[in-house]
């Protein structure tokens, strides 16, 4: 009955567990569908707006990628697809029609966020977005990363994923292919896209370090690519990159065109676009374009979830891979090892062997290990079988043995009683003997003079890493010595052998395994019989390789320039001290500085520079040789030292063949460099009869060379420190200008020719010393440049000619505008922009009616930071002016490149009109070629220095814009600018 009872309760409390169970499970189950049915409630909608057509592949791809993105999510994602049809529609009207038509398509619909794909879409997005959503979120793809700038610009509440083509990985590729290539044609439309993509490949030529000529191919028509494309293509590579229409504006699909292109080429084509896959191109670093619309959906998913677009950042990294065609591999004869590594090979036909490698290798491993295992039991079998053979030979061999032994027994017994007794004395001796020679840290050595035998131990060997059989006798061991050590170590040995003294400690230099000197410390003690006469020497070797290396180190440190091995100041110091004292003739210090070497560096990278420092730390060795000492003070400076000079001429001679060598470029890394030098050169004893003395007086004269023109060298005069003394005077009577308004400003006018009226005035600064009189701008300005006294000058300047301006506008002179010459020590402030910015505002000036003018020498300096100001003047409305074009660098790249409203040519070039009678044919003059130049390029022209009617006309004709000079008007102060006016109503 018990059990029953028990029976009962069992059930029972299982009863009760299975309701616990069901219970729990309905209660999870029901959350998890809520929480499910909770995500489904929640729709969000998407608008998708395409730049192009659904055809376009591009845009076939970023939508699929978008699209698959999204619907892989667990959210209820709603997406509605727009397409502009961009290419075939690219009118303003297109643009008013798609913005009323999804103005009244989603005037009832909520937009949770919208995503553009390329450039129309986006622009067009962020300027209609309010419009037609409201101020939603906007992911964008499919946009290169200056169009972003260009079209972003103050949005806000955007983010998206930068449209990064790999040109670099595919001009890599096809270099690793085609190793002997020169020329790299790029095939391209003529888009803003298609031209960065040229730049691009240039780029990343300078990158590889690669001397490649790009040629780009944007003029080739549909019709006629068998014309337009090139022949005889043998060191040739074909990169094709953007191309959506050729040269007549006709569009065509990118696969289309490079189908074609493929066909024609003998050579394969290399190409940065995935869609292109199939189509005849061999591959390259492709840019997948369902890939880059995912990068977007996974942006999409982060803002819809709740995260803020601020946190988002634009993606701006490369997303292609290297994929290549295996047909077009075989068509070119090109094997997979030719291809980078991890390229993925597409359309290659199937191989048992590539296809099962692992499982191939895995069986053959198997088979040859069983193989091994059959082979190593039979050599077992066979070994086994052959020792008992020899175990019975063994055992009868043994057995005689055994006789012979007993017989031997009672000799052996008495020799065993004489070891007892010697065993102690032989243990305790062999036992010191190893500790000493285990122990100690030195190669120890004995030598046996008798029998000229030597003795090393164990850890003699291993300090110079040598095997004993080689070092036997005394003959072995000297020639390892140094050629330099020989005879001081030979005599060691000699003086202890024949009793000139009993021990020795020295220094020298042994060979090791390896065929190198290692420096030891060797220390003897020669061992004498009763008779006294020494017939052993006991010895250690120990190391001391490492204290000796660092010993020169430090003393090279001290004394040596570490770029060039050159001897440093200090080195050159003491040089000079001892040789000048040694010699009783004329001696020359010679300071030499490379001219414009800042230039290489801001160029070419400060690896290249050093480059440079060490070919001509080269050049200056094997050109002075023996005949004196170079050495580097540090930076582009180097000084020579020339002793024994019987005439100047001696030195002139040395210094022309060092010019002479600077006159040839120098080839480093594949980049030929252009260098000069600038030498100035101080006599020992009469321009100083010490090193400092001749220092200072070498570098003055150096610096005159300088002015003089460079590529020259100059010799120490006295006058030199008066020129010091005087400029040091101007200086601080220019400090003292600055403060008491001693300068002023005149104002030479810049004349229309086409209305005969004055267009405005170049501010020129003018300097009236109450002590000095007239000082002239050309021999204050320089001073103020190198003193830095140019800033606060030229901030004056500033504010003068905006007070100017600002007059000149309230008498009504509404379109005069003033011209400002800006130095490059200026520019190069980084208060700069901020300082000018606070000065157009302060006197209320529109800065259209400024214009900076700078020459191309301040380009040149500090190059990416001057072009980074001058957009910035540029985005203010400042007109940028190119002065004295023709005077130094008359760069046409720069014209090309840089963004300049004016050039204004140099007065050398108009003197010409007058001086040269033959000058009247202004198509083929080179006045008449920069005014033609500059108008293509879209450029106004100023000609200055016009002083008589033979140029006046001769500029009139040949349609120049503007002149100035004393033909109109010299520079006047302002009092007299009304009545100049006045004159030119």
């Amino acid at each position: 009955m018990r059990n029953v009872v028990r029976g009962n309760k069992k059930r029972s409390f299982l009863k009760v567990y299975i309701c616990i169970f069901f219970a729990v499970f309905l209660l999870l189950n029901s959350t998890y569908f809520h929480n499910k049915t909770y995500a489904a409630e929640r729709e969000y909608n998407v608008l998708l707006i395409n730049s192009y057509d659904s055809t376009f592949t591009w845009t076939k791809e970023e939508t699929s990628g978008i699209f698959k993105t999204l619907n892989n999510s667990n959210m209820n994602i709603k997406t509605n697809v727009e397409y502009m049809d961009w290419k075939n529609y690219p009118y303003d009207e297109n643009i008013e029609n798609i913005k009323n038509q999804l103005k009244y398509k989603y005037s009832n619909k909520k937009i949770d966020l919208i995503i553009t794909t390329d450039d129309a879409a986006l622009d067009f997005a962020l300027k209609n977005r309010d419009d037609i959503t409201g101020n939603v979120p906007i992911v964008f793809c499919g946009v290169y990363g200056y169009s972003a700038n260009l079209i972003l610009r103050n949005y806000n509440n955007i983010t998206g994923a930068l449209e990064r083509i790999d040109t670099k990985g595919t001009l890599s590729a096809a270099l690793k292919i085609y190793p002997g290539t020169k020329k790299v044609y790029v095939i391209h439309d003529d888009t803003e896209s298609g031209i960065s993509s040229v730049s691009e490949i240039n780029q990343s030529i300078k990158e590889l370090n690669k001397n490649l000529e790009v040629i780009s191919l944007d003029k080739i028509r549909i019709g006629s690519l068998e014309e337009d494309l090139p022949k005889n293509t043998d060191d040739s590579i074909f990169i094709m990159t953007t191309f959506s229409r050729d040269v007549t504006g006709k569009t065509v699909q990118i696969e289309d065109m490079t189908k074609k292109i493929s066909n024609i080429l003998d050579k394969p084509l290399f190409q940065v676009y995935g869609m292109t896959k199939g189509y005849g191109t061999l591959g390259g670093s492709l840019l997948n374009g369902e890939d880059h619309g995912s990068r977007a959906a996974l942006m999409v998913l982060d803002i819809l979830k709740g995260k803020s677009i601020n946190e988002i950042p634009i993606y701006d990294k490369v997303d292609s891979k290297n994929i290549f065609d295996y047909s077009v591999m075989q068509k070119y004869k090109i094997s997979d090892g030719q291809l980078p590594e991890n390229s993925i090979v597409i359309n290659k036909p199937f191989s048992f062997y590539e296809s099962y490698r692992v499982l191939v290798w895995t069986v053959l491993a198997i088979i040859l290990l069983l193989l091994m295992l059959i082979t190593f039991l039979i050599i077992n079998i066979l070994s086994r079988r052959k020792a008992e053979k020899e175990l019975i030979q063994s055992n009868q061999e043994l057995s005689d043995l055994y006789e012979e032994l007993a017989t031997s027994d009672e000799e052996l017994r008495a020799q065993y009683i004489e070891l007892e007794e010697n065993k102690e004395i032989i243990e305790k001796t062999e036992e010191m003997y190893r500790l000493v020679f285990e122990t100690s840290n030195d190669g120890l050595w004995e030598i046996d003079l008798k029998t000229n035998e030597r003795f090393f131990s164990d850890r003699w060997y291993e300090i110079f890493g040598l095997p004993k059989e080689k070092v036997k006798d005394m003959e072995d061991w000297y020639k390892l010595i140094h050629p330099e050590d020989y005879d001081k170590a030979k005599k060691c040995i000699e003086d202890i052998t024949n009793g000139s003294c009993e021990v020795f400690a020295n220094d020298f230099r042994i060979m090791d395994n390896e065929g190198n000197y290692k420096w030891i410390h060797g220390r003897g003690k020669g061992v004498k019989d009763a008779n006294g006469i020494t017939y052993r020497i006991a010895g250690s070797h120990s190391d001391i390789h490492d204290k000796k290396v660092q010993e020169e180190q430090i003393r090279r440190m001290a004394y040596y320039d570490s770029l060039t091995g050159l001897v440093n100041r200090s080195n050159f110091e003491i040089q000079v001290a001892n040789k000048i004292k040694d010699t009783k003739n004329k001696s020359a210090l010679i300071f030499m500085d490379l001219d414009n070497f800042k230039n290489v560096n801001d160029s070419f990278g400060h690896t290249l520079g050093d480059e440079l420092i060490i070919q001509v730390a080269n050049i200056l060795k094997n050109i002075i040789y023996e005949k004196g000492v170079v050495g580097r003070l540090g930076g582009d400076e180097f000084l020579i030292l020339l002793t024994n000079i019987k005439e100047n001429s001696y030195v002139e001679n040395i210094l022309e063949e060092i010019i002479n060598r600077f006159n040839k470029k120098i080839l480093i890394n594949e980049v030929a460099i252009s260098t000069s030098a600038s030498f100035g050169i101080a006599l020992y004893p009469t321009d100083g009869d010490n090193f400092e003395d001749l220092l200072k007086n070498a570098d003055t004269a150096m610096y005159k060379a300088k002015e003089y023109g460079k590529r020259k060298f100059v010799f120490f005069e006295q006058w030199m420190n008066d020129d010091i003394t005087e400029m040091v005077v101007l200086e601080n009577l220019m400090r003292q200008a600055l403060v008491n308004n001693e300068f002023t400003l005149n104002f030479q006018p810049k004349f229309c020719l086409s209305s005969d009226k004055i267009q405005g005035f170049e501010a020129l600064i003018r300097w009236n010393s109450p002590s000095e009189g007239f000082i002239s701008p050309l021999k204050f300005i320089p001073l103020a440049e190198k003193t830095g006294l140019i800033v606060p000058i030229g901030k004056w300047v500033i504010e003068k000619a905006c007070e100017f301006l600002k007059t000149m506008h309230s008498l009504g002179y509404d379109e005069i505008d003033v011209s400002i010459n800006v130095s490059v020590i200026q520019l190069v402030q980084e208060d700069f922009i901020p300082m000018f910015k606070a000065i157009i505002l302060e006197k209320n000036i529109d800065p259209r009616t400024i214009h900076i003018e700078i020459t191309e020498s301040v380009l040149m300096e500090s190059i990416d930071t001057n072009i980074y100001k001058i957009e910035e003047l540029k985005k203010m409305g400042v007109k940028i002016d190119l002065d004295d074009f023709g005077k130094g660098y008359s760069s046409l790249t720069y014209l090309k490149d840089m963004n300049f409203d004016v050039l204004k040519i140099d007065k050398v070039f108009i003197d010409e009109i007058s001086e040269n009678k033959n000058y009247q044919d202004g198509d083929s003059s080179i006045v008449g070629t920069i005014i033609k130049l500059a108008h293509q390029m879209g450029l106004k022209v100023v000609a200055e220095g016009v002083e008589v009617k033979e140029q006046y006309d001769y500029l009139t004709q040949n349609k120049c814009d503007y002149i100035q000079g004393y033909y109109i008007s010299k520079p006047i102060e302002i009092c007299k600018i009304q009545e100049l006016m006045d004159r030119y109503k």
